[in-house]
């Protein structure tokens, strides 16, 4: 095992699905101000809060696809450790819900929003935050499109 941190794993498409949302767990849900919580803090952390006996080694290999037949105790240790219902590991449309969840306050607690921003978009009208809203989604298109023309021109492409 190279590196126990969670920045010492990083998402990747080929990755089973089961690794993949542990993966994004351990990347996007932890305390502000630190980095992820690396496996062994993980461990422990789910025998305080479960008393569930699960090993940082065990938590390594969920995360990176080499083990992807966990017990439905270590899962729903997993889940209540990180805060997401257990069928966030089984059910896509709860794995979506929860990640779009998990996204936006990844934004909050990193100040990308600022909480000034919120709450000066909450005192706005209900049209003037439809406004907003559709500018943000008119914004975000035209930077996707920016980037999939960049990638498609780029030399590497």
């Amino acid at each position: 095992m190279a590196d126990d941190t969670a920045s010492g794993t990083t998402a990747d498409a080929g990755m089973p699905p089961l690794a993949r949302k542990i993966d994004f767990l351990f990347r996007a849900v932890h305390p502000a101000g630190r980095g992820p919580y690396t496996h062994q803090e993980a461990a422990a952390a789910i025998e305080d809060l479960t008393g569930e006996k699960v090993s940082h080694n065990t938590l390594w290999k969920l995360r990176t696809g080499k083990h992807d037949n966990p017990t439905k105790r270590v899962l729903e240790a997993l889940a209540a450790f990180f805060g997401v219902p257990p069928a966030y590991f089984f059910d896509d449309e709860v794995f979506k819900t929860v990640e779009e969840q998990v996204e936006l306050l990844v934004l909050l607690r990193d100040d990308a929003v600022r909480g000034a921003h919120l709450r000066n978009f909450l005192e706005l009208s209900p049209e003037a935050q439809k406004m907003v809203g559709e500018l943000i989604e008119s914004t975000a298109r035209l930077e996707r499109r920016a980037r999939e023309h960049d990638a498609h021109s780029s030399p590497d492409a």
